[in-house]
């Protein structure tokens, strides 16, 4: 797999993956209640849950393309679309009157125990899952080695789903403080809609190139 593959895959990536949702509300959370030192916890099980559903659906790929190539491009032109549409659904999404974080209600001190509750919020965030599931396909060729490309590619991701936990666990004050204005967070949902629309634009030229 060329290294201009592994570059693109992660700035796309890494764009969404910063965005807030519930697994870096969740983050912030813990350090509020328990400072810096719920880094490691937070971010590994974050990590652990991003692992399955990029798991799941490098196996749902691989048995696409073994399946038939067509059949794989199809589910990728399907990714396309609900990346588009989503992207819009988050654009045009009213701000809220949620809280940004909710350190009063943190059930786990151990750090084993965050790590199990991170993983299971993120393994079952439906949103996170299908943004895996839209996103990764897009970089992975049919007619290459499909092992390297996943190993890769699944690396990557995974790797940066914790790495972009830290600036909410290592800065939660400001974090907490900028995100919490109505206006910051409007343009957060805007700007989060423009890159995933974005990222639909950037994989469906990085196909035509790579094809």
């Amino acid at each position: 797999m060329p290294h201009v593959t592994w570059i693109l895959f992660a700035v796309v990536a890494t764009a969404v993956l910063v965005l807030p949702g519930r697994s870096k509300r969740l983050v912030l959370s813990y350090a509020q209640a328990h400072g810096r030192k719920s880094v490691f916890a937070t971010a590994t099980g974050v990590a652990l849950g991003s692992m399955v559903a990029v798991a799941a659906t490098l196996a749902f790929c691989w048995g696409l393309i073994s399946l038939s190539p067509l059949t794989f491009s199809v589910f990728q032109w399907l990714g396309l679309i609900w990346l588009v549409l989503f992207g819009l659904g988050v654009a045009r999404a009213p701000v809220g009157v949620e809280p940004v974080a909710d350190n009063d209600n943190l059930p786990e001190e151990k750090p084993l125990r965050i790590i199990v509750q991170c993983f299971e919020s993120e393994s079952r965030d439906p949103r996170s899952s299908l943004l895996v599931a839209a996103l990764l396909p897009q970089f992975l060729t049919p007619v290459g080695a499909f092992l390297p490309q996943a190993m890769a590619l699944g690396g990557i991701f995974v790797a940066l789903a914790a790495v972009t936990c830290l600036p909410y666990a290592l800065f939660d004050d400001r974090i907490r403080k900028i995100i919490r204005k109505h206006v910051v967070r409007r343009t957060a949902n805007r700007s989060g809609g423009t890159v995933l629309i974005a990222a639909k634009a950037v994989t469906a030229g990085y196909r035509k190139i790579a094809a």
